[in-house]
């Protein structure tokens, strides 16, 4: 499941269409009344990539046939691959507890290793390599695991995917917390983000009763001119940052918050609990 935002021109008809959807089950999934009540801005929850599920409740999708299209139209990939990809790959196998490792693109030897688990997991044969029938049992299980983990949070806007994440879900207080901002594109052209500043992105840490612990660019200076990044079909840009748990921050959950501050997208914020 990915969250898309609502574009000036889109309606559930169209939106169905680019993800390979029906707007019925956008609708389910979403708890819309109208189709045509959809305003620019507005986050959608959409199942990607499409699975022809008859039934939708909750964030769970029921009924999904054995055989339809999911992962077609898929690349295979095996070790030595890189790219937009293979992240999708290790976030897939990260929410199914295959893949304890740092997601970073690269179809190394624990990559494969995690598939294999995978495979001998689901009966597939045991080759190392993600063809359509691998891609098709990792994004069904995915997409219909009720255990994903909540510190990978995913959004996808006109192509441009970005993703936010810590490495592991609960911290310690005075632990060291890494955080990943990462953008990649999807699409087949060249995506354009437009800047007011030389700041490109931002994270925040705050307490479940809202009080920000944290923020990176409070104590960063950055020059107000104007800029922009060009990102190629597959690119992958990633930003990283480490800050420490507070000792005094109230017990439970914790909120991390990262942002690209271009232009176009600095109004989305994903959002990650930890504990």
């Amino acid at each position: 499941m990915i969250q898309y935002i609502v574009q000036p021109g889109d309606n559930l008809y169209s939106i169905s269409l680019r993800f390979k959807t029906n707007v019925t089950i956008l609708m389910q999934v979403n708890q819309l009344t109208d189709p045509q009540k959809i305003y620019p801005g507005q986050v959608l929850r959409i199942p990607l990539p499409h699975a022809d599920c008859t039934t939708i409740v909750s964030d769970k999708a029921i009924g999904c046939p054995g055989e339809d299209n999911q992962g077609a139209g898929f690349p295979n990939i095996a070790r030595g691959s890189t790219g937009p990809f293979v992240l999708l790959l290790q976030g897939q196998l990260t929410k199914l507890g295959f893949y304890k490792a740092n997601m970073d693109g690269v179809y190394t030897t624990i990559t494969e290793g995690s598939v294999i688990q995978f495979q001998i997991s689901r009966n597939l044969p045991p080759s190392g390599q993600v063809d359509t029938k691998t891609w098709k049992h990792l994004l069904d299980d995915a997409q219909c695991s009720q255990n994903a983990p909540p510190y990978h949070s995913t959004m996808l806007l006109s192509g441009l995917l970005m993703i936010l994440s810590t490495e592991k879900p609960s911290y310690k207080p005075g632990e060291i917390i890494s955080l990943s901002l990462m953008k990649i594109n999807l699409s087949n052209e060249t995506i354009q983000l437009n800047y007011n500043s030389s700041q490109r992105y931002d994270f925040k840490l705050s307490s479940s009763s809202g009080r920000t612990a944290w923020r990176w660019s409070d104590d960063k200076s950055f020059t107000q001119v104007l800029g922009k990044i060009s990102i190629s079909p597959g690119q992958v840009i990633r930003y990283t940052e480490q800050t420490t748990l507070p000792a005094a921050i109230e017990n439970g959950r914790f909120h991390v918050l990262g942002w690209n501050t271009a232009k176009q997208i600095n109004h989305i914020k994903l959002h990650v609990i930890i504990r």
